[in-house]
């Protein structure tokens, strides 16, 4: 479990109804490389991710099990996924409404958003193939996990986990602010208050 589904589970749910909302009919494996991807760039921003949610190493890329559990009803509230007549699971918002996507949206700043819509404007025009193409480029950390420890995939999927604090080495300041991060998410969980 991660703070992505007990922290930030109300946060991260409203994310991926506004991700479904603004790509209609998005396969699920274009969703997990999307939220990836907004992941990655808050690293490079801020030196901490946006969801908090745990990456595994699979063949296709990097992968949030709890966001790959949409599949069996996970973020129920927010999101459903459906098999379409090609076999492909759909995610699409349970809002219909813009406007109430957009009252979700709310839990996060400004900046916030600017960022994650930068990246879905950035990716929305892709397939889920580009998205993994990009992930897998030479210098990723997707590659360098699967170099490093020789991962073996297992039905396309290992148990191997991506520590996005990777993002930050050699950067000193990133590190410090991941772990000031860390902490907060570490008292919230503890807490429930935050």
């Amino acid at each position: 479990m991660s703070f992505g589904s007990t922290v930030n589970r109300e946060k991260n749910g409203a994310l991926l109804a506004y991700i479904a909302e603004k790509n209609p009919n998005i396969h699920l494996r274009k969703l997990l490389k999307m939220v990836y991807l907004i992941d990655e760039r808050f690293m490079e921003l801020r030196g901490f991710p946006l969801t908090w949610f745990n990456y595994k190493v699979w063949e296709k890329g990097p992968v949030a099990t709890e966001v790959y559990a949409v599949k069996e009803g996970a973020f129920g509230d927010f999101v459903n996924c459906r098999k379409n007549r090609e076999g492909k699971n759909i995610v699409t918002p349970v809002l219909q409404h813009d406007y109430l996507i957009g009252k979700q949206m709310e839990a996060y700043s400004q900046y916030e958003k600017e960022i994650i819509d930068s990246v879905i404007d950035a990716y929305s025009g892709k397939s889920a193939d580009e998205l993994s193409d990009i992930t897998h480029q030479k210098d990723s950390l997707w590659t360098k996990i699967v170099v490093e420890q020789k991962v073996k995939f297992v039905d396309g999927k290992s148990d191997v986990e991506i520590p996005l604090n990777r993002l930050n080495e050699g950067d000193e300041e990133k590190n410090d602010v991941y772990e000031e991060a860390l902490d907060y998410m570490l008292f919230c969980n503890a807490t429930s208050s935050c």
